[in-house]
């Protein structure tokens, strides 16, 4: 199996390049209808419980930091039961990829390619995916990131930057009183689904240098997108008022389109693609390495570069499957991440092998 190391670092550009522009992109427009000029607010209450499940997932991978879910699920809960509970993970991170695979090339042919077909945009990102991942497991996705993650920010900053001579601070007022305490925490359950998906770190920790400072540079990871996030929410809001940003698909796209300085600089909407293709290549990535390296582990494999042949195929097969308004059907996506998977996969079963496995690692030392 793969003895590759990551960087704390690249932990932490694995981590912001993954969640940045998908985070915006697929819950922004939803937050905004809940709690109107609120919103911002929702995604800091968002950052902070997926924080907590970040350290959550960082408590229970130190637990064993020399083993991956695979291993270590069966060590606390003996071979078959360890097997049978991290099922859902896989099958989450199969459909999760397939879903997401469809709203990438959804997304392009709306804004670039719309004559040509989606199956050829999702076919070119799943080589350019099974490449990466084939030929550099982990390491190769850390070093992709360290490049990719930093070009994401600069964007970001540069976009809320050009943006401020259009901002109108009255547009989020009232702050905090139209929405209420219960609102504004609803509408903070999206992001968390989103960001709280740092359950690749049981997957992942085996693979850091350094697994105690790398999985709490996970937790900066996050905490830095919830912030990115909150403040382009907040600079949306400022521009366009709750009422118009609620009606938009993707309220960040619109607001770079909207970038005008000096009749000099406009049309950079193409950046909007940039990190669209950038967090959606990572999080791919991510995804199928943990799934084809966990599946291997799981069905006895000695080589887990075998079940990619396996795994990309059927997240193709799923993509090609699902409806093309799939982006504007995201809505449904989120109730599910938030209603289902959020509860069970992100925290439910994680805390489960951690409060077992604490009690198993006292009993031995006793």
């Amino acid at each position: 199996m793969n003895t590759t190391k990551i960087s704390n670092i690249q932990v932490f550009w694995i981590t912001f390049s993954m969640e940045s522009a998908i985070i915006l992109f697929l819950t922004q427009s939803l937050v905004i209808q809940m709690t109107k000029q609120d919103a911002w607010i929702s995604f800091l209450i968002g950052g902070v419980i997926a924080c907590g499940i970040t350290l959550l997932c960082r408590a229970l991978s130190l637990l064993y930091p020399e083993q991956t879910l695979g291993e270590f699920s069966e060590r606390i809960l003996g071979r078959w039961l360890g097997k049978i509970i991290i099922t859902p993970f896989f099958i989450v991170w199969i459909i999760t990829s397939g879903t997401l695979l469809r709203q990438f090339s959804d997304f392009f042919q709306m804004i670039l390619f719309d004559r040509t077909p989606s199956s050829v945009l999702m076919l070119l990102m799943m080589v350019i995916v099974v490449s990466l991942v084939w030929a550099g497991g982990i390491e190769a996705i850390g070093r992709c990131s360290q490049m990719m993650g930093p070009l994401i920010l600069v964007i970001v900053i540069v976009v809320t930057f050009l943006s401020f001579n259009n901002y109108e601070f009255a547009q989020i007022l009232p702050v905090f009183s139209e929405s209420g305490v219960g609102t504004i925490m609803r509408g903070s359950l999206a992001p968390a689904s989103v960001l709280g998906d740092t359950v690749f770190l049981l997957m992942v920790t085996k693979f850091m240098k350094n697994p105690r400072q790398g999985t709490k540079f996970a937790v900066w990871g996050v905490a830095a997108v919830s912030i990115i996030s909150s403040i382009m929410t907040l600079t949306a809001l400022s521009i366009f008022g709750s009422a118009l940003a609620a009606k938009m698909l993707i309220p960040t796209f619109e607001l770079m389109r909207f970038v005008s300085l000096m009749e000099f600089i406009q049309n950079i909407e193409i950046f909007s693609s940039v990190l669209w293709f950038f967090s959606v290549f990572i999080k791919l990535s991510l995804y199928l390495f943990i799934t084809c390296y966990g599946m291997s582990q799981w069905l006895g494999l000695k080589r887990w570069t075998n079940s990619i042949w396996l795994i990309a195929p059927a997240v193709y097969l799923i993509a090609w499957k699902s409806p093309q308004a799939v982006l504007y059907n995201s809505q449904i996506q989120l109730y599910l991440g938030v209603r289902y998977v959020m509860p069970f996969e992100l925290i439910g079963i994680p805390f489960l092998l951690w409060m077992v496995g604490t009690i198993r690692k006292r009993r031995s030392r006793q």
